[in-house]
């Protein structure tokens, strides 16, 4: 549902009828019985999955082939071991890092009670309101007439009688909305750096996950303890709340608009030198050491 189709529910609703307010008031329910939107059906929601192109493979191997010698011995350079002494078993293996980003929002359209207290002219001695003639309410005694004054002044109120009716068992229709996102790494932690770099000018191509290893058939994908039902549950606990005070709940939507997994690619060069060994890590995009 996008905005102007929120914006539109809520015309609808302003413009019934009060037979029409009565009939919705009548269907309406508690907050569990009344819940709409993809949200509460997890299983059901499908994830999308991006991937960044990796560099080619030759770059990669510049890149770990220039820093290979600091990955053993001291700081300083001469200690080091020769870059001829420094090999490596095997090429670089590329691998995917995965990311998630979730957008939702819920929205509630709810019943409650109220009464209200309307201010009234000197001059009025009775009302009636739809057939019924209202008990005036005068203005409260209980409150010293010094205090009273004094207090009208501060808040500019103009001195009146302070006649006025209550229309008690006053039906109000409410609106609550609220949305959120997460942008976490695969073990549901918030990554800063890595939602940036997603959210640059980064180029995304849309793939199935079981097209992934028919396209990079020696890639590894990092496997993490993020679950997509994780996902939308904590996107739940930051935006599902019922209202403080309700009588009946109408509409109780919690949609999911995005949920959408990215690949990071990455590759790991493994380097020996008199019977050590020592791993490297490149972003596959960018280049940069990773560790």
């Amino acid at each position: 549902m996008t905005e102007d189709d929120r914006f539109e529910e809520i015309r609808k609703l302003l413009d019934s009828t009060l037979s029409e307010f009565q009939s919705l008031f009548q269907s309406a329910s508690g907050f569990e019985e009344t819940r709409v939107g993809n949200g509460w059906t997890p299983e059901k929601i499908e994830v999308e999955t991006y991937y960044v192109q990796p560099r080619p493979l030759n770059d990669i191997i510049r890149i770990a082939e220039a820093r290979k010698r600091s990955l053993f011995g001291n700081r300083m350079t001469f200690l080091r071991p020769n870059v001829e002494d420094v090999n490596s078993p095997a090429p670089p293996r590329l691998r995917f890092i995965p990311f998630w980003r979730i957008r939702g929002f819920h929205e509630c359209f709810y019943f409650r009670g109220n009464s209200y207290k309307v201010p009234l002219h000197d001059d009025v001695i009775a009302v009636e309101v739809e057939g019924r003639v209202r008990d005036l309410v005068g203005e409260d005694t209980t409150e010293p007439k010094k205090i009273a004054s004094l207090t009208k002044r501060i808040l500019g109120r103009h001195d009146s009688a302070g006649k006025s009716i209550r229309l008690s068992e006053v039906t109000e229709l409410a609106y609550m909305f609220k949305d959120s996102s997460l942008f976490v790494d695969s073990d549901g932690k918030e990554d800063l750096e890595a939602e940036a770099f997603f959210e640059g000018n980064v180029p995304l191509t849309k793939i199935a996950m079981t097209d992934l290893n028919r396209v990079f058939p020696n890639a590894e994908i990092i496997k993490g303890s993020l679950a997509k039902e994780d996902l939308i549950r904590r996107l739940h606990s930051l935006i599902v709340k019922p209202p403080t005070t309700f009588s009946k709940i109408l509409n109780n939507r919690f949609q999911v608009n995005e949920l959408t997994e990215f690949l990071m690619p990455s590759y790991v060069s493994e380097y020996v030198w008199k019977g050590q060994s020592r791993k490297l890590a490149i972003h596959g995009y960018t280049g940069a050491i990773l560790s």
